[in-house]
């Protein structure tokens, strides 16, 4: 520790910054699919690890006066001091450049180094590819809100911890194209958390496939043959006709927190799609770069995952042989049908290696104190 700490930065204080969008005693997010579960949990880690928590209300006031925002900025962040260290999960809920500009002077103001956990990329919703550098398209890419503002406040950071290797190159080139580096204090979460309990028996093969997610959004899976095993968590009441003579069990919607609990199914498949049968869509897409909420939730049930061949999980599947990887819809039953009651076994012994570790929040408290340690190791003095 003396090698790299002296002894005011042995005093620092580590927070993670909560917001809170209603006067009721609810859980931000919470009803927005898995949004609010997921940064509930990853508070949670956070707190695990020592850190405190920073409340602070989501408003939107565009004309706020000056002097009331600083006043109001000292107040929540008046605490912090040199070299202490501060995470925000981002996206930050809507307060609009000007708060969030100040909210980051604020923090390097009082000396505090600055952490984006990033949970989704609001500038990659126009699009996961980019113009060229040289693509004449590029001034009004890079002149819209939604890139101009994200790139501003992800090159001020301190650290940045993401999804996958793959996301930080992908954000990577992206903030090259406006001449902006990605700073080297990055790191990523991979299998992500899910925290739940969980004792339940030993799952067995040929229990069909479990989808988190309604299956009228999941227009894919109606291409599956109809006697094809499903079992849908989050069903609505379109989703009655769609499954209507097919071997689909449906699950209507239940809290986040108790799906894990739920599922009854051999493997959790990780899909999205625009069509049948190959990923097409900024969604599906996406999974390049992302850890779906869905990942961590199946292996938290002790499930084997069934993901994309090109998902940014895929090597993790592989590696750990926790489960299936295919690169069309198409592949699924015969993918399923062809494991083995051995080779099921095994998947199951595997998962339930990792399994805890999603649980316990590993990989992220991991992600957490790797991005400190190069931010206090690579600027030792503050």
């Amino acid at each position: 520790m003396d090698r790299y700490f002296n002894k005011q930065e042995l005093k620092m204080a580590n927070y993670i910054f909560h917001f809170n969008t209603s006067s009721e005693p609810s859980y931000p997010y919470w009803i927005n699919n898995a949004a609010g579960k997921c940064h509930f949990d990853r508070e949670e880690v956070a707190e695990q690890l020592g850190f405190l928590r920073i409340d602070g209300f989501a408003y939107s006031w565009l004309d706020e006066p000056d002097n009331v925002l600083s006043s109001r900025m000292d107040g929540l962040l008046g605490g912090l001091q040199r070299n202490d260290c501060l995470i925000v999960q981002w996206p930050m809920p809507a307060f609009g450049p000007r708060w969030v500009n100040l909210f980051i002077d604020r923090v390097h103001f009082f000396g505090a180094k600055l952490i984006f956990l990033i949970d989704d990329m609001a500038s990659w919703q126009m699009g996961l590819k980019f113009p060229e550098a040289s693509s004449p398209e590029i001034p009004a890419y890079l002149s819209n809100p939604a890139v101009a503002e994200e790139f501003n406040y992800l090159s001020r950071t301190d650290g940045i911890i993401v999804h996958s290797a793959a996301m930080k190159l992908h954000l990577k080139d992206q903030l090259a194209l406006a001449g902006k580096k990605i700073t080297d204090n990055v790191t990523w979460y991979g299998p992500g958390v899910n925290k739940t309990k969980y004792f339940k028996s030993r799952r067995h093969l040929g229990n069909g496939v479990d989808y988190a997610g309604a299956l009228h959004k999941a227009k894919f899976l109606q291409h599956l043959s109809a006697d094809f095993k499903l079992n849908i968590y989050g069903a609505g009441p379109k989703d009655q006709q769609l499954a209507k003579n097919r071997a689909i069990h449906l699950h209507e919607r239940v809290d986040p927190e108790a799906i894990p609990q739920m599922l009854e199914g051999s493997f959790g498949l990780v899909w999205d799609s625009d069509s049948y049968p190959d990923v097409v869509g900024r969604w599906g897409e996406y999974e390049r770069y992302n850890t779906p909420a869905k990942f961590p939730m199946y292996l938290s049930a002790n499930e084997p995952v069934i993901v994309w061949s090109q998902a940014a999980m895929a090597p993790f599947v592989r590696a750990n042989q926790i489960g299936l990887t295919i690169d069309s819809m198409a592949q699924l039953p015969d993918a399923v049908q062809s494991v083995t009651k051995d080779q099921y076994s095994q998947m199951l012994t595997n998962v339930q290696r990792i399994s805890p570790l999603i649980r316990d929040g590993f990989f992220l408290k991991k992600a957490i104190l790797d991005v400190m340690a190069k931010i206090y190791i690579n600027n030792p003095t503050g």
